[in-house]
């Protein structure tokens, strides 16, 4: 019934598009403008295997395996989910509670243009239980982005999120690919967003 639900509103939406093109030809053509150019927002929770929507009423989508058939996927790895932890410090608690190890990278079909890419981590493997146990370099579209990445360190302890943004990430070729290189024990993720600038 959701997906009913989501048609009426979109048809309402465009009627009353439709409504304010009549009574205002320039604010139309200025939402027309706009139309052709909608801002990419896609987060994914990794290893989750139903959507989320977090406190402050994002969407996050579940977890998949790339395939040719679809947009965006996991290369490899393995997932995990570690049920009702205590994550403070976050709107998103959920994204941190699972957690996709040992993959390769996430491929992502994608316009051309410039985005901000977040990776969300925590450390919530209980073998690891001090800094310098779970060390790994993150690389999108072949540069470096995070290099010996400690998500234990970076966070300042266990169960903490570390957010890492970054900015400016040229598409030219259709695609980013986020790739994970291990250096001590399995390289970990447990969210990743792709916002359009």
């Amino acid at each position: 019934s959701g997906c009913a639900t989501g048609g009426r509103a979109k048809a309402t939406s465009e009627q009353a598009t439709s409504e304010q093109a009549k009574a205002a030809p320039e604010q139309a053509k200025t939402a027309g403008e706009q139309a052709k150019a909608p801002k990419l927002v896609l987060r994914v929770n990794c290893a989750a295997l139903e959507p989320y929507t977090d406190q402050a009423g994002n969407v996050w989508l579940a977890d998949q395996q790339a395939d040719p058939n679809k947009t965006w996927g996991a290369v490899g790895g393995m997932t995990v989910d570690r049920g009702e932890l205590s994550i403070a410090g976050t709107d998103a608690p959920k994204v941190y509670q699972t957690e996709r190890y040992s993959m390769e990278a996430y491929k992502f079909s994608i316009p051309n243009g410039k985005y901000t890419v977040r990776l969300h981590f925590a450390e919530t493997y209980d073998g690891i239980t001090a800094e310098g146990q779970r060390i790994f370099s993150v690389g999108i579209n072949e540069q470096t982005v995070l290099k010996d990445f400690d998500p234990y360190k970076e966070a300042g302890g266990f169960q903490k999120p570390v957010v890492k943004t970054i900015e400016d990430v040229a598409v030219t070729g259709g695609e980013i690919v986020i790739k994970f290189t291990m250096n001590v024990q399995n390289p970990e993720i447990n969210g990743i967003e792709i916002l359009s600038k």
